[in-house]
C-alpha cells in the first residue's frame, strides 16, 4: 500500500510539472519527441539526434478526435519555417531589353531576302501580370504564364526602300543608301510555359509557347541627301497574330529569354516570309525584393 501511495504521488508531481511546462520531451534512441498540449490540441514533433528544428520532417496534430498530418518536403539544411513557405513563382522579368533580328527561316540569323538588319534592332518590354501554378508538393515543377507588352524597333538594310502591294512587303533597290530605314510597332504577348524551379538556389528553366497580337508598323525612311527615292508609305501592315517558341533561364533576379517566331511576321511579294528572333535580358524585381527580405530575416 505504501508503494502504491508513493507511485501515485510521483504521477501527480509529473502531471503538475507537465501542466506548468505545457510540453513533455522524450528521447527514443537518437530521436527527440516533443509533446505539446494547448487547450484541446495535442501536437507531436520529431527532431533528429542533433536537436535542430530544421531537421523536423513530420508533424502530427490531434484535434477533437481528428488527426491532421503535415508533411514537410525539402532539404534538412533548410529551417523548417522556410520549408513551410516554399513559393512557386513565374520569374518573368518586370522589364527587359532584347536584341532582335528578322530572317527568312525559323530561328535563323541570316537576313536573306527580307533585308533585316540586326545592328540597332531591339525590343523593350514589361510584364504587368503573371501567374504560376505548381504541379507537385515540392513546388519545383509547374505552369507559368502572364501578359507582356513590348515595343519593337526593327531596322532594314539601307540599300532598300519598302512599299506594300496588297498587304505584302515589296523592296525597291536604291542607288544610294538611306540615312534611316526602320519600322516600329507594339506587341501584346501571352506566354504559357512549363517551368522547372529551385526555390533556394533561385534558379528556374522555362520552355513553351507564346501567342502575340501586333499593331501595324510605323515606317520611318529618310533617303540619302540628293538621291531620288521612291514614294514610301507611313505605315506597314504586319500579320496581326503570331505564335512563338519560348525558352528562358533565371538565376536570382536575372532572366535570359529567347523568343523565336513560328509563324511569319510578314510576307513579301516574292513569297518570301519573314520570321523574327530575339534574345532578351531582363530583371525580376520581385526576386530582388525577396532577396532583401531574406537577408533582413
Amino acid at each position: 500500500m505504501r508503494h502504491l501511495i508513493l507511485l501515485l504521488a510521483m504521477l501527480a508531481g509529473m502531471a503538475a510539472h507537465a501542466e506548468e511546462a505545457n510540453d513533455t520531451t522524450f528521447t527514443v534512441k537518437d530521436k527527440k519527441i516533443v509533446v505539446d498540449v494547448q487547450d484541446d490540441k495535442t501536437t507531436v514533433k520529431v527532431y533528429n539526434e542533433r536537436g535542430y528544428q530544421m531537421s523536423k520532417t513530420r508533424e502530427m496534430e490531434f484535434v477533437d478526435g481528428q488527426e491532421v498530418e503535415q508533411v514537410y518536403v525539402g532539404s534538412p539544411l533548410i529551417p523548417v519555417e522556410n520549408l513551410q513557405n516554399i513559393k512557386f513563382r513565374s520569374h518573368f522579368p518586370l522589364v527587359w531589353y532584347g536584341i532582335r533580328n528578322i530572317s527568312e527561316h525559323f530561328y535563323s540569323t541570316s537576313g536573306g531576302d527580307v533585308h533585316g538588319r540586326q545592328k540597332g534592332s531591339f525590343e523593350l518590354g514589361i510584364t504587368p501580370w503573371s501567374f504560376a501554378v505548381p504541379f507537385n508538393k515540392a513546388r519545383t515543377l509547374g505552369l507559368v504564364g502572364g501578359v507582356q507588352l513590348a515595343w519593337v524597333h526593327q531596322r532594314f538594310r539601307s540599300g532598300y526602300a519598302i512599299t506594300q502591294h496588297d498587304g505584302l512587303f515589296k523592296y525597291t533597290p536604291l542607288a544610294q543608301g538611306a540615312k534611316s530605314n526602320n519600322m516600329n510597332f507594339g506587341v501584346l504577348r501571352i506566354p504559357v510555359l512549363l517551368s522547372l524551379q529551385s526555390e533556394y538556389s533561385g534558379m528556374s528553366t522555362n520552355i513553351g509557347l507564346s501567342a502575340e497580337i501586333r499593331t501595324n508598323a510605323a515606317y520611318r525612311f529618310n533617303p540619302a541627301s540628293g538621291s531620288n527615292a521612291p514614294q514610301v508609305p507611313n505605315g506597314l501592315k504586319l500579320n496581326r497574330f503570331g505564335l512563338n517558341f519560348e525558352f528562358g533561364f533565371t538565376l536570382g533576379c536575372v532572366t535570359l529569354q529567347a523568343t523565336a517566331g513560328i509563324t511569319p511576321l510578314f510576307k513579301t511579294v516574292t513569297g518570301q516570309k519573314a520570321f523574327y528572333t530575339s534574345a532578351n535580358f531582363g530583371i525580376d524585381i520581385y526576386s530582388i525584393g525577396s532577396l532583401f527580405k531574406g537577408r533582413k530575416k
